[in-house]
């Protein structure tokens, strides 16, 4: 099923001498319909409204499922028009050991590949990343799901990601993103069988005014973990309890146009089996 594009709007331009025939008038029906399913761009950017969720697929172990949704993403003329998307958008991976990005460019088509850019306005869907036999492990949610005057934007979200290997998990890991306020929130559960191990979890983005600059998030109190109140920089005082819940303060940054916005998540030794989850909103 083709993806249904409402957009971008075209003016007609008459004159005295123009006739009214059919087909302008038919083109004038369209353009109103084009112009009922937009959006001023003042009041709301591109967001994914509902579905378009990606999950691997139950049978075949390299195919990418994407459910049917509406998104609304910029057209050529700067609009925010809206795109229906179908039920039966698949694609497969074949790369090993690698990452792929999922785009939803303005036109309803796709760009599916291991670069991490997407085309100018499209809209970020998704990231897959391939085990040594190019089938697809993960998959990282990266819709824009807000969107609304005044709710924020959900960038990204990593629920529930089970980490069970010492090297830096990177729950979430983009590029190209839009200059504005972030927020980025972490909880999770250090299930770690070794007590005393002192996890690394961060947020590291592109300044808008410098370089790279990495953000390490903090323990609340509470006696929700032993690390309490603690930058998680691998070099906190105290090391983690097993089977213990942690919560996290949130961070907020602002980020430059174009620029990374990469989430850490390193259990550094013994045998993981840590479960974090991750949410990064644009607050303006």
């Amino acid at each position: 099923m083709t993806n249904t594009v409402y957009g971008p709007y075209g003016k007609t331009t008459w004159t005295g001498t123009t006739g009214i025939n059919i087909t302008r008038l038919n083109n004038g029906e369209t353009q109103a319909q084009i112009a009922l399913n937009g959006i001023n761009p003042d009041l709301s950017g591109p967001f994914v409204l509902s579905g378009i969720t990606c999950t691997k697929d139950g049978t075949t172990a390299n195919q990418l499922d994407i459910a049917s949704g509406t998104a609304y993403v910029t057209m050529s003329d700067g609009t925010v028009g809206k795109i229906a998307v179908g039920a039966d958008n698949t694609h497969t991976t074949s790369a090993i050991s690698s990452t792929y990005y999922l785009f939803l460019k303005n036109n309803g088509t796709w760009q599916w590949s291991t670069t991490s850019t997407g085309p100018a306005n499209s809209l970020p869907i998704c990231q897959a990343t391939t085990d040594g036999s190019g089938n697809i492990s993960t998959v990282t949610d990266v819709r824009h799901t807000g969107g609304s005057p005044g709710i924020p934007i959900v960038v990204a979200r990593v629920t529930d990601q089970h980490v069970t290997s010492t090297a830096d998990a990177l729950p979430i890991n983009l590029s190209g993103v839009i200059q504005g306020l972030y927020r980025a929130t972490v909880a999770g559960f250090y299930g770690n069988g070794t007590t005393g191990e002192k996890i690394t979890v961060s947020v590291a983005y592109t300044s808008a005014h410098s370089g790279t600059p990495t953000m390490y998030f903090m323990t609340y109190g509470g006696g929700v973990s032993s690390v309490v109140g603690e930058f998680l920089n691998g070099s906190q005082t105290t090391g983690m309890s097993t089977n213990t819940d942690f919560a996290c303060a949130p961070i907020d940054f602002y980020a430059g146009a174009g620029g990374i916005i990469h989430f850490h998540y390193i259990d550094p030794a013994g045998t993981p089996n840590d479960y974090v989850t991750m949410l990064l909103t644009r607050l303006a």
